[in-house]
């Protein structure tokens, strides 16, 4: 009997995290040691699964685990904030602390170690989605369970 419970328990479970979406939102911000603004990105998915946004942190976390070796350089000119948002099934935005940090005093050559590694990690990424075709999927994910985008009358996007 316990068998039977854990089994149908481990099968919620499954049905239960791949039902799970997230509006993600990746940010990244580069500026140097005496705070010239380098650069800025943000990238916000929608309703992505659950299991594609911790393959994304596991790839997240590569990049950033190279980029902690390369900081407190002598000579690093650059600081490197990164953030990651989820929003899960409609709770409130959490900020993921593992891909959440800053990095200070990268030089130039770390950074480029860093942008190589960004690199073959979004190649991954990539090699995700292009299964999904070769398998006959349509699209990358279920987008039906994203919020609708709304526009005003001239088909501009209204921003919530």
């Amino acid at each position: 009997m316990k068998r039977i419970l854990i089994l149908a328990l481990s099968l919620f479970a499954s049905t239960a995290f791949a039902q799970t979406v997230c509006d993600v939102t990746y940010t990244s911000e580069v500026e140097t040691m005496a705070g010239q603004d380098v650069s800025s990105a943000s990238l916000t998915l929608r309703a992505v699964p659950f299991a594609d946004v911790l393959d994304n942190s596991v790839r997240a976390k590569r990049v950033l685990d190279i980029l902690s070796t390369e900081q407190d350089k002598k000579g690093g000119v650059y600081v490197l904030e990164t953030g990651e948002v989820r929003s899960c099934d409609g709770k409130p935005p959490e900020r993921v602390a593992a891909t959440s940090v800053q990095l200070k005093g990268i030089t130039l050559k770390g950074a480029n170690r860093g942008a190589r590694a960004t690199l073959r990690e979004g190649d991954g990424v990539t090699k995700r989605y292009e299964d999904r075709a070769a398998k006959g999927d349509v699209q990358g994910w279920d987008h039906s369970k994203a919020k609708k985008v709304k526009r005003n009358d001239v088909g501009v996007k209204i921003k919530d």
